[in-house]
């Protein structure tokens, strides 16, 4: 077998490996009773490795499996919706935008993204699966509420950039001199 094909089937393996393991996190957010939100953290900086390692085309079909698989073995389907719609398609939107280099604009296409995300999955949640908000509208204003929303994405960002350096900086010279 020649070198290129063994990089090859050593990128194929990795992602599929990487993916098991996100369609994994997603079942466990399912019946796990907390630390439901990292889990979709979680399957996003796993789907963010396959990106950096295997490149963005490997990246979107990884997405596309953990999607397909989460829907056939997490019990409850709506649990698959946050990383369908949000958490695992954002990792491979913010490698897109990061791309174009330009700050101001990488923010401001992040925010609409998410922002669009945010009314899907709101408008879902409301006139779909008819859930009502809770408590929460009765303490917070809307626009307090949105305030908040918008500053903890900005979190998930820096965190999740702050995630890439790492693995860039200091787990990625490791897995390249394991020869993967």
């Amino acid at each position: 077998m020649d070198r290129s094909r063994s990089f090859n089937a050593k990128k194929i393996a990795l992602a599929g490996i990487l993916t098991a393991i996100a369609s994994a996190a997603l079942l466990l957010e399912n019946i796990v009773p907390t630390g439901k939100l990292g889990f979709y953290v979680f399957s996003a900086f796993l789907l963010s490795i396959v990106i950096m390692e295997c490149g963005l085309t490997s990246g979107w079909v990884s997405y596309f499996a953990v999607s397909i698989i989460a829907f056939i073995i997490v019990p409850e389907k709506t649990a698959v919706l946050p990383y369908v719609m949000f958490f695992g398609i954002y990792s491979l939107v913010k490698s897109h935008i990061e791309r174009l280099d330009k700050i101001i604009l990488e923010w401001i296409l992040k925010y609409a993204f998410f922002n669009i995300s945010l009314y899907f999955m709101w408008n879902i949640a409301v006139n779909v699966l008819q859930l009502i908000p809770g408590s929460l509208f009765e303490v917070l204003p809307v626009f307090i509420i949105v305030i908040i929303i918008q500053i903890l994405f900005f979190l998930f960002d820096w965190i999740f950039t702050l995630w890439t350096n790492y693995y860039i900086e200091q787990i990625q010279p490791k897995v390249r001199r394991l020869n993967l």
